[in-house]
């Protein structure tokens, strides 16, 4: 389809482009890698009256590793993101995200950043940074904001971020130097499309047991989400009890509200993300014994 007609600038400062934005309000949208959006203006699911493109914006393609977080810009691509060493050191549930999610070319050219604001359904990276506790940071209106992803994240394809509102960065706290973490996917053998996903970044104390656990799961639910009751569960227990896993994991799911479509059905989801999260906690607790 061609998309609606739209007006296009590209400033080259975030000053311009936050009162550009905040001038829009909500007829307004911002292009950054533009992986989904473009997808979304051919198709017509949004008309905006203007596309703001932040890619001429000075530094926010940077990735910044400080004394006990990292900070990735706006226009960092996800492949940068993926072979960036301290990247690939801290945090090295991202690179996994990497492997897993869409393909090189679309890598390339989509940023993580983008994808957090995009809130899809399979969103990889919404689930990955929310086992990771990030934080969004932006400008806007009235002036610098930040906020937790968890509070971010409203809805598919829906955030809380308010009309001129930009998001500049994502912030990731250096994790504990024990704590492991996995991201593990399940996909459609025809098409490539997410049937169920988990995050899992977690900690062990010395007698095998879970001290501390974030999980977050995506594909088969329609909005990616933590686990809170699953990760207060599992403390103290013996993943490799995996009897005992599959029913707290199982207790978990119940409360959930998992999707169905064309592709695969809501009990076969729920059957696929059980079966993730149950190896993905073993094998993590099988690594660090």
């Amino acid at each position: 389809m061609i998309p609606a007609p739209f007006d296009y600038v590209r400033p080259n400062s975030l000053a311009e482009a936050a009162e550009l934005a905040a001038s829009a309000s909500d007829s307004g949208v911002i292009l950054a890698g533009g992986q989904s959006l473009l997808t979304d203006l051919k198709q017509r699911r949004k008309r905006p009256r203007l596309v703001i493109d932040i890619g001429a914006i000075p530094g926010l393609d940077a990735i910044e590793v400080r004394q006990d977080s990292i900070r990735i810009g706006a226009m960092a691509r996800q492949a940068d993101i993926a072979r960036h060493s301290a990247i690939v050191r801290h945090l090295p549930l991202l690179p996994q995200v990497a492997a897993v999610a869409a393909d090189p070319m679309v890598r390339r050219r989509a940023t993580l950043v983008g994808a957090l604001c995009e809130v899809e359904p399979g969103g990889d990276w919404v689930a990955a940074s929310l086992a990771l506790d990030a934080t969004v940071v932006g400008a806007g209106p009235s002036g610098d904001w930040e906020m937790q992803l968890c509070n971010l994240v409203r809805g598919p394809k829906r955030t809380a971020l308010h009309p001129g509102a930009i998001a500049t960065a994502v912030i990731f706290r250096l994790p504990e130097p024990r704590r492991a973490m996995r991201y593990t996917k399940a996909k459609h053998a025809a098409i490539g499309w997410s049937i169920a996903s988990v995050a899992a970044v977690v900690d062990f104390s010395s007698d095998g047991r879970l001290s501390s656990a974030a999980i977050a799961v995506a594909g088969a639910t329609a909005t990616p989400q933590r686990l809170p009751s699953l990760e207060a569960a599992l403390v103290g227990k013996l993943p490799v009890d995996e009897v005992q896993t599959a029913q707290e994991v199982e207790r978990a799911l119940k409360g959930l509200t998992l999707q169905g479509d064309y592709y695969a059905s809501e009990r076969y989801r729920c059957a696929r993300l059980a079966v993730l999260i149950r190896r993905t906690l073993i094998d993590l607790a099988r690594l660090t014994s």
